[in-house]
């Protein structure tokens, strides 16, 4: 009966989230203050847990409740939170469930610097908000343990589109078709050092790393996703 209990307190956990950071370690997680940014309510400038991100790349492991999200991976450093950097394409999911990010690549130009890892879904029930603490690090890809993987399922697909958000700013670019794949995990094709684009980091310096909730958190844009054709192909799609 103990079990029991302890494995529904699980299941009615998962039920009630939005989406959970797995991997690397969030710096905290509230259902009811996800779709606060930047960090979910949370300080983006949290050390307590860090962990260190080699330019090569780590996993990033989520679980979503949603049967549709639209992930992105940013960073910052810790004394310019405003300041994101992209270091994957965005990435479409289909199907609710554990998700594997197999590997997110670091940044090579700040390696040895504090900063944060930012994991944005965009969900029907809008944007919403995890960050990590990391430092980058040299070194090659560390691969992804068993406990990232794809739910049976799942399938994945890469947008080419630029995410234009901060404390004032919910917006997106325009995006292409994307590459259609099913049931495999995603990371760049980049394997060192990156190769992010700046986005969203003009528009405001002034917030608290606490931030505050995005203007267009409570609800979904119909109109963010602009479908204007063409496939990204120069980036990896790897399976599990």
């Amino acid at each position: 009966m103990q079990l029991k209990s302890i494995v529904l307190l699980g299941l009615s956990h998962l039920a009630s989230a939005h989406f959970l950071l797995n991997s690397p370690p969030t710096i905290g997680f509230s259902d009811d203050d996800e779709g606060t940014y930047p960090c979910g309510s949370f300080d983006a400038t949290d050390r307590k847990t860090v962990t260190n991100f080699p330019v090569g790349g780590i996993a990033v492991s989520v679980t979503s409740t949603h049967p549709q999200d639209t992930w992105f991976i940013r960073a910052a450093l810790t004394n310019d939170t405003e300041n994101w950097v992209e270091l994957i394409p965005p990435v479409s999911q289909q199907g609710q469930g554990n998700f594997c990010f197999s590997n997110v690549p670091g940044l090579a130009a700040w390696e040895n610097l504090d900063a944060v890892l930012q994991v944005i879904t965009l969900a029907p029930d809008g944007y919403l908000f995890q960050c990590s603490a990391i430092k980058f690090v040299s070194g090659a890809a560390i691969p992804p343990d068993a406990k990232c993987t794809n739910v049976k399922g799942v399938s994945s697909s890469i947008l080419s589109e630029t995410l234009l958000l901060d404390s004032k700013t919910t917006s997106t670019g325009a995006a292409a078709l994307p590459a259609a794949t099913t049931g495999g995990s995603v990371t760049s094709a980049a394997t060192t050092g990156g190769t992010a684009t700046q986005t969203g980091g003009a528009s405001s310096t002034s917030s608290s790393p606490s931030g505050t909730t995005s203007p267009n958190a409570a609800s979904r844009n119909s109109g963010a996703l602009v479908a204007l054709g063409g496939i990204l192909g120069s980036i990896g799609l790897f399976f599990l």
